[in-house]
């Protein structure tokens, strides 16, 4: 037959067909035909995520290696800076204020930068390790933390063995340092999450409430340092019949029942001392202007390769490439493959998600002309319509005066409502401060400070209970503390709490109870510490506590004592700043002050403002 097929094919086409296989082939089912090619398709899919999650991954590597590798040029320079003091001769009392404001990144950040480049410098091996990229940052941690110059080549061989999670159950718990602290815990205890559902204006009473704290206690704190103050306060006002014994967390060892009015020391007359040279070139070997470039100079580095990181990580948590690569989590992932924490892994993803929001301030934190700082302090009020205005108000103000002014429009529109624009208020416009009054029930309003403390607590509760029922819980009120502070907090809300009524109603008692109190003693005679807001008026300070009231013509040169010359400084400022020369002050107070902090007879001062409000300042 195959005989027969080939002649008809020569007859019709004049020539003999090609030898080919005639044997009948048996026809395959369409649903195992369709399976097969879906499968295939599959395949090559999974290929090419493979592909691209490895691609990724090497770019991510890259940058978190530019990072640590920019970090170590800032513990170099960050070592004879901390060393000599130098924050003190630009001007700045505290570590954290001279790194929030010229650098945007926290104490902690340069003094952990410093201790790295010291230990690596004393570790030859380990630091030859780093540079060749055989270890990452967080491996270089932990070694250096536990490692000396006689054990250092074990310690590289046993990191080169195991991942970081083996590594740090190896390291032995007596020799952890500030270089590696413990994972999960504060002041050595752990961690634990306080999350309460509240209205709006219960969480401006809270931001009041954190505020009077930091008075009280003379310096700005933590939320949950302020959380304690409070909670201690509030056991004062705790039920008859109540032990704090019968509480599960420990008692501190001392009530903050100081007054946020509490005076400071008495007022010191302003005697000329003798001054030194404004800008003389500093003694010793360093020079303090030229470690400032330099420190600025290694974070912009630090700043260029941090938003590169964070579109990365994005991409690589939101489609899951990790789990291509092997790694169950994306915190295993982190930690293990490019070395980084899990804080700044995680603030640099809510960064990155940020940057949707709108073009201008992703184009600015792009490019580093957003600080690290800035753009945390930004993200609650940011959205399309008003990042330019603000974006513009961060390089025009001082962080503490951006910090301020977000807070105020945070306070502004959880009072009066989601119709409250989340605009930048005026440039060097007052920020009146949410009273007490505004925030509180009706009931609470009708009554003077002292009626509000002296009534017991169950007469406030028929009122609260009523408008509980009639509120929405539209926010939350969240921090991060240790267990003992966490436990206190909740059992001092206990005391507070009715079983028929909300849980945030006990947390608005509390705030009353604490807030009320502190603002119900008497003030201090001098209005200027009250006018200046009981804290340093120095741009970029901190400070809270030793105020003095500085007289801005010295009356040793014809001063008079008129408010409008005399402003509120904090005693390092005064004694050894204004008095020394590293910090000047001219104009009228309390707010056409000019200051210059770091002066210097060879150049521009390190910043010159009005009030928080910037002229003139050092590329930083």
């Amino acid at each position: 037959m195959q005989r027969s097929i080939q002649r008809r094919a020569r007859r019709r086409t004049g020539r003999w067909p090609e030898p080919r296989a005639f044997e009948r082939r048996k026809a395959r089912p369409a649903a195992h035909t369709a399976r097969e090619k879906t499968e295939a398709a599959e395949c090559v899919r999974l290929s090419e995520r493979r592909r691209f999650a490895l691609q990724l991954d090497v770019e991510l590597r890259v940058a978190a290696r530019a990072e640590a590798a920019a970090r170590r040029e800032l513990g170099e320079a960050a070592r004879p800076f901390l060393h000599g003091r130098a924050h003190h001769r630009l001007g700045f009392v505290r570590l954290s204020d001279y790194t929030r404001e010229r650098l945007g990144v926290s104490a902690r950040t340069l003094q952990v930068a410093a201790r790295m480049a010291e230990r690596l410098a004393v570790l030859p091996a380990i630091g030859t390790a780093f540079d060749r990229a055989d270890i990452s940052w967080t491996q270089a941690r932990l070694l250096c933390a536990v490692a000396t110059e006689a054990d250092e080549q074990q310690w590289l061989e046993l990191a080169s063995r195991c991942c970081v999670e083996d590594l740090e159950r190896r390291v032995r718990p007596g020799q952890t340092s500030a270089i590696s602290p413990e994972p999960g815990t504060i002041d050595g205890e752990p961690m634990v999450r306080v999350r309460l559902r509240c209205p709006a204006r219960v969480r401006a009473l809270w931001r009041r409430a954190l505020e009077l704290a930091s008075r009280v206690a003379g310096e700005t704190l933590a939320d949950w340092r302020a959380a304690e103050i409070i909670a201690a306060e509030g056991f004062s006002g705790r039920s008859r019949g109540r032990s704090w014994r019968e509480h599960p967390g420990p008692f501190p060892a001392a009530s903050a029942d100081a007054s946020a009015d509490d005076p400071p020391r008495e007022p010191r007359a302003d005697t000329e001392r003798p001054r030194a040279p404004a800008g003389g070139s500093p003694s010793g070997k360093t020079d303090p202007f030229a470690l400032d470039a330099r420190l600025v100079a290694a974070v912009a580095a630090v700043r260029t390769a941090e938003p590169r990181i964070g579109r990365l990580l994005r991409m690589m948590v939101d489609h899951r490439f990790y789990r291509t690569l092997g790694f169950q989590s994306v915190d295993t992932y982190v930690r293990e493959r490019l070395g980084l924490s899990l804080r700044k892994a995680w603030a640099l993803l809510k960064v990155e998600k940020a940057t949707y929001r709108s073009g201008e301030f992703a184009r600015a934190y792009a490019a580093g002309t957003l600080s690290w700082a800035r753009a945390l302090a930004l993200l609650p009020v940011l959205d399309r319509d008003n990042a330019a205005s603000w974006i513009a108000r961060a390089g025009a103000v001082t962080v503490r005066r951006l910090a301020d002014e977000v807070t105020w429009v945070l306070d502004a529109r959880d009072v009066r409502g989601l119709d409250f624009p989340l605009d930048p208020p005026p440039l060097g416009s007052p920020l009146a401060p949410v009273t007490i009054d505004a925030i509180a029930t009706p009931r609470c309003q009708e009554m003077s400070p002292a009626q509000s403390v002296q009534i017991g607590a169950h007469e406030l509760e028929r009122d609260l209970d009523a408008r509980a029922r009639a509120e929405l819980c539209d926010v939350e009120i969240t921090f991060v503390a240790p267990a003992s502070v966490a436990a206190l907090f909740r059992s001092v809300l206990d005391d507070f709490a009715r079983p028929d009524a909300p849980r945030w109603v006990a947390l608005e008692r509390l705030l009353l109870h604490a807030a009320r109190y502190w603002t119900s003693l008497p003030a201090h005679r001098d209005p200027v510490f009250a006018r200046d807001g009981w804290r340093c008026a120095v741009p970029a300070c901190t400070s809270r506590r030793n105020l003095h009231d500085h007289h801005i013509v010295f009356r040793s040169r014809g001063g008079g004592n008129a408010r409008d010359n005399r402003v509120s400084v904090c005693a390092a400022h005064h004694l050894h700043g204004l008095h020394d020369g590293s910090v000047r002050a001219e104009g009228t107070a309390p707010d056409d002050v000019e200051w210059q902090l770091g002066t210097r007879a060879y150049g521009p001062p390190l910043l010159t403002s009005v009030g928080d409000r910037l002229l003139a300042a050092a590329a930083s």
